[in-house]
């Protein structure tokens, strides 16, 4: 009785709500991991606009998403 969640950038161009709807159609659509994606060490920066993140956000929403989590929105680092 898990839910999965979509970890992407953009769930509508891989087709994960066409999957989450035929394989769980009783269970909410979640946005886990949107704003950007891990950087491993000596590679390129991933750059999103703020113009993507936001209409893929629309997308989610008006595709029937019932979360989206924002919480890496103000940016972050793990030097550690």
């Amino acid at each position: 009785s898990t839910i999965e969640t979509c970890n992407s950038c953009n769930c509508l161009d891989d087709g994960w709500i066409d999957r989450h709807r035929r394989d769980s159609p009783d269970k909410p659509m979640l946005f886990t991991e949107n704003e950007g994606w891990f950087q491993p060490w000596g590679e390129a920066v991933a750059i999103r606009t703020t113009a993507d993140v936001a209409y893929s956000v629309a997308e989610w929403f008006a595709g029937g998403g019932a979360y989206h989590a924002y919480y890496m929105w103000h940016g972050g680092n793990n030097y550690g």
